[in-house]
């Protein structure tokens, strides 16, 4: 507060300075282009005030009727374009205090829908250049390892029909002197790949892994020493249920995915588990999609949790009654605290913090969607969040679907798969029968299926995933109220993403955008009120900081990136049509 009435009453002395009537440089009743002289002295009767900024003069003042042009830009018009370049042209140092100038003239006049996108696109850039949106962007090399001996593993985080994850951590030295790390940095994801898995002893390099008798020589010894190293360090804990723990203990998490018949070379099961693999290959570190930070193949080794948990995965060699395969894919990625679930169970979030939480997950769909990516399974158990930040990723991408330019795959045979979980797949893709010229279209079924997942989000059960509804048989006006923590403009944009019909649902970025104006901005009911709402909050995101958390900064940041003034408007016409 004590910074926004400052700012007002700055805002108010520079316009008071600024607005002062004094002697123009021009005649603006005549609006006639005086003889352009370059000697300085040509301009010496006239006030300097304007000759201080001769380049913005020049660009300002002229109209855009070319080097013939015969009017002027009215005075106003140019006092008010000086104000806002002030703002962008300030060194870093002054930036505030001319900010705070340039502000000054959002409450004049109607808006220039032009100059609008403009100041919208140097304020996305500003944010672009002053935040960091991911502190784990240099880390690829660090943690690009081509085998499981650099990893230290832990307790194992969860486990399911197609993968295990367990906690892990870089190896130290002083732990790997039977086996030296060797430097892989320089080494790309496609060599890392190449690189098959054993020891860097002698003892291997002698094996012909193409000779299938030394290809389970090479095998055995590896899987020996790691079995080994793992059963030392997961003798402190092997609960899957434990606690988490202490922060900076595991900072990395490995996914060993189960290969049950893919033969076992790099470059077959890489080709065969590719989808896996969509956010290394095709997400760049956006904040909001799982970290992942290299991958390799490796032997699959016999952990303590093995026989329990997935006893069909591990190798036939090892256990006659299973129908693993030797060698599987290894993920190393980003450690993640708690599910969705988890989460909100553990901190009870507020109204504003379930806000940010739902727009994070709409700001993956809305990225993954721009790149041509549908995610195919959505759920509460593959939502992760950082229990330190509140930072929300999006993971298992095991069924995701890479398809551009658009997201329509022909249906001709029931041979393809649709994707992940029926209880939450949306109605036009549950009831698509095959055809010659039938499509499925997955434009927005990742955008009905996070309209289910908001009522987790708000502490209720999901009406879809527990059986109340069906995707193909229910009725999109009789849907289920949100709880009390959910406004009431929430709940009405999570019907609207439930709507049967794909064409009546609103676009993933018209969702993300209205989740935004309830988080940043009160109750708006004109253009200008917006348009000062923003310039507001996007000068409180670049020079204040500190107030907000890493969470918000990155939101503001997406949000400011891509908006225009119609992507603006759009949105707020949205809502105010949904609350009539």
């Amino acid at each position: 507060m004590v910074f926004k009435a400052t700012a007002s009453l700055i805002a108010r002395l520079s316009r008071a300075f600024v607005s002062r009537p004094f002697k123009p440089a021009f005649n603006h009743r005549i609006y006639q282009k005086p003889p352009l002289n370059r000697t300085h002295q040509v301009y010496s009767k006239h006030a300097p005030r304007f000759y201080l900024f001769p380049s913005i003069y020049r660009s300002i003042f002229l109209t855009q009727n070319g080097p013939n042009a015969s009017n002027l830009m009215p005075f106003r018009m140019a006092l008010n374009e000086i104000k806002r370049r002030l703002f962008f042209a300030a060194p870093s140092s002054s930036r505030l205090i001319l900010g705070l100038l340039g502000y000054s003239f959002v409450q004049q006049g109607p808006i220039d829908n032009f100059r609008f996108n403009e100041t919208f696109n140097k304020i996305g850039d500003l944010l672009s250049t002053t935040t960091t949106v991911d502190q784990f962007n240099d880390e690829n090399e660090k943690y690009s390892r081509a085998s499981l001996d650099d990893y230290e593993l832990g307790r194992l985080l969860g486990c399911g029909c197609n993968a295990a994850v367990y906690e892990a951590r870089l190896r130290s030295p002083s732990t790997n002197s039977t086996i030296p790390l060797e430097k892989h940095t320089s080494e790309n994801d496609t060599e890392i790949l190449s690189c098959q898995s054993s020891n860097s002893s002698s003892v291997y390099e002698d094996i012909n892994q193409n000779d299938d008798n030394k290809e389970e020589q090479l095998n055995e010894l590896t899987l020996k020493e790691v079995r080994y190293r793992v059963s030392t360090s997961m003798q402190q804990s092997t609960d899957i249920n434990s606690d988490v723990l202490p922060a900076g203990q595991f900072n990395l998490a490995i996914k060993m995915l189960f290969n049950y018949g893919i033969q076992s070379n790099a470059e077959a099961i890489e080709k065969a588990m590719e989808k896996e693999l969509l956010p290394l290959r095709k997400c760049f570190h956006h904040p909001n999609v799982v970290r992942m930070y290299s991958c390799f193949v490796d032997s699959f080794p016999l952990l303590n949790e093995a026989h329990a948990f997935y006893p069909m995965a591990i190798p036939t060699r090892l256990a006659p009654d299973s129908y693993g395969r030797n060698k599987t894919l290894f993920i190393v990625m980003r450690r993640y605290d708690l599910t969705l679930s988890q989460y909100i169970q553990l901190n009870q979030p507020n109204t504003h913090e379930r806000l940010l939480l739902f727009a994070q997950l709409l700001e993956a769909l809305l990225y993954l969607n721009n790149h041509s990516i549908v995610h195919r399974d959505l759920k509460g158990d593959n939502l992760l969040i950082c229990n330190e930040t509140g930072e929300l990723v999006l993971a298992d991408f095991g069924c995701a679907l890479y398809h551009p330019p658009d997201l329509k795959v022909s249906y001709q045979t029931d041979e393809i798969c649709k994707g992940g979980n029926l209880a939450l797949m949306a109605p036009e893709i549950l009831t698509c029968q095959p055809g010659s010229k039938h499509f499925l279209d997955y434009s927005k079924s990742d955008l009905w299926a996070s309209g289910t997942l908001c009522y987790e989000f708000f502490s209720q059960s999901n009406p879809f995933f527990h059986g109340t509804l069906r995707p193909d048989k229910y009725d999109d006006e009789k849907l289920p109220s949100l709880s009390s923590k959910a406004p009431i403009i929430i709940e009405l944009l999570a019907h609207s993403m439930l709507r049967k019909n794909p064409e009546k649902r609103p676009s993933i970025s018209l969702v993300s955008n209205c989740v935004h104006l309830c988080l940043w901005f009160k109750t708006l009911k004109s253009q200008t009120e917006l348009y000062q709402a923003y310039m507001w909050t996007a000068l409180e995101a670049l020079f204040h900081k500190q107030t907000l958390t890493r969470v918000e900064i990155n939101l503001k940041k997406l949000f400011f990136e891509r908006q225009t003034c119609q992507s603006l408007y759009r949105a707020q016409a949205f809502l105010n049509q949904l609350q009539v």
